[in-house]
């Protein structure tokens, strides 16, 4: 896949003729609305060869034709990708993301999170990318203060996951309904008895169910709680693999190691990172439904975490977070209340149903818009688009990961899919 940034007077077919494909190719990809109704800064997929996107600072004396020659690209697509209007040219200093070929397509593990609904749905949110699934988490079993597990209805997700041959992963965590709960935690932790009965609880439904493995979630610990979490894992796989089923974690981002920090104190990167098979790094909720309005997973932090992340971990034990959704915040910011949530798809549509332009940002690899609310107030969206994905998903390669997870299915995101059909291999277990 290749992707095009609309500019002003673009149409969308203008676009399909430059790139020798029809608008509903480009509709189908983006899965637009209307052919009739783009807005300056929306990028799209377009079809051709596998591309993801790579940062690059223009060099003195560089033009688009020099860097055109050098990505392989015509010089015209080349501007298309940038966003370049006519007759605009580059500037030393200024900071793109360039094409980057994929010149051979890694195999790599894709995991989804699904909270089921336990109807119907369930299978078809599975079955509508469960051939680039490699796991699906069901989250979640949540464990109570009695060491006994609160089940799902997942049986549609989970018979769907066998016709897809995608290994379900059963999702446990200390969720009480409402929170992450801390307490709920310590007192499972803390008491030989209780985690020897959450884990024999969590085996006997992980076989009961037909589970391929065992999924963790447990955040919001007590930093003091770190050694006793270490040892939990540490137990809980000892009871797994005999039976044939994995073990892994999902666990909170962070770029140094202070085991006094409240939240990610309690994630001991090393030990953990021995202690699993694999592993999924939240690297998202930068951008919070009660915080400031800033990008869900900004790329410059998202590095960060995979520096430290792989200084410490097998590069290819590690899963990288991919989000779904954005926010919509009001504002002014905090005086407007909290931010609601959606998905990609939904923010890029409504964009276009406001016509308002989409801004890029740079540092952060992420895009925004601004909008007038029903009630005249204005509003500030940050979400995921195609190339965001795409500089993500290159993150893959530049690390050599084992592969993604996407939090939460269920939220419409077309272009990750497709570039991730377009990029890689799926593994299936």
């Amino acid at each position: 896949m290749r992707i095009h940034t609309v500019v002003a007077g673009n149409t969308l077919r203008a676009v399909a003729a430059q790139y020798g494909t029809t608008t509903r190719e480009l509709q189908h990809l983006n899965e637009l609305q209307s052919e009739d109704v783009i807005v300056p800064g929306l990028h799209l997929l377009v079809p051709g060869p596998a591309y993801l996107a790579r940062p690059y600072t223009v060099q003195t004396g560089e033009s688009v034709d020099v860097l055109a020659r050098r990505v392989g690209f015509p010089t015209e697509d080349l501007r298309g990708w940038l966003g370049l209007r006519p007759g605009q040219t580059l500037r030393a200093g200024d900071r793109l993301y360039m094409p980057a070929r994929v010149q051979s397509r890694r195999t790599i593990e894709v995991n989804g999170y699904l909270l089921p609904q336990g109807n119907v749905n369930d299978a078809r949110v599975v079955q509508d990318v469960g051939q680039r699934l490699t796991y699906l988490c069901v989250f979640s079993y949540q464990a109570r203060a009695d060491g006994s597990l609160v089940g799902q209805r997942d049986n549609e997700a989970l018979s769907a996951t066998r016709q897809l041959r995608v290994a379900p992963l059963m999702t446990v965590t200390n969720f009480d309904g409402n929170n992450f709960n801390t307490e709920l935690a310590h007192t499972l932790l803390s008491n030989n008895t209780l985690t020897q009965r959450l884990i024999d609880n969590v085996l006997r439904t992980a076989r009961n169910r037909g589970f391929r493995g065992v999924n963790v979630d447990f955040e919001h610990m007590r930093p003091t709680d770190r050694p006793l979490y270490n040892e939990f894992i540490r137990k809980l796989g000892a009871a797994l693999r005999p039976q044939g089923l994995s073990l892994s974690i999902a666990m909170g981002p962070k770029t140094s190691d202070d085991p006094t920090a409240s939240w990610m104190g309690a994630f001991d990167y090393r030990t953990l990172g021995e202690e699993v098979d694999f592993l999924m790094l939240m690297t998202y909720e930068w951008g919070w439904v009660g915080g400031p309005p800033m990008a869900i997973a900004p790329i410059n932090q998202v590095r960060a975490v995979l520096n430290y992340a792989t200084s410490v971990i097998p590069s290819t034990k590690i899963l990288m977070g991919m989000a779904l959704y954005g926010y919509d915040w009001p504002l002014p910011h905090p005086q407007a209340g909290r931010a609601s949530g959606l998905s990609n798809k939904s923010a890029q549509n409504l964009a276009l149903d406001q016509q308002v332009p989409i801004e890029w940002h740079v540092a952060e690899a992420s895009p925004s818009f601004r909008y007038r609310g029903s009630e005249g107030n204005e509003r500030v969206v940050w979400f995921e688009d195609a190339l965001s994905a795409a500089a993500k998903l290159q993150l893959v390669y530049d690390y050599n990961l084992r592969g993604i997870s996407a939090w939460v299915l269920g939220n419409e995101f077309p272009q990750l899919w497709h570039l991730v059909r377009d990029s890689f291999t799926a593994r299936k277990v």
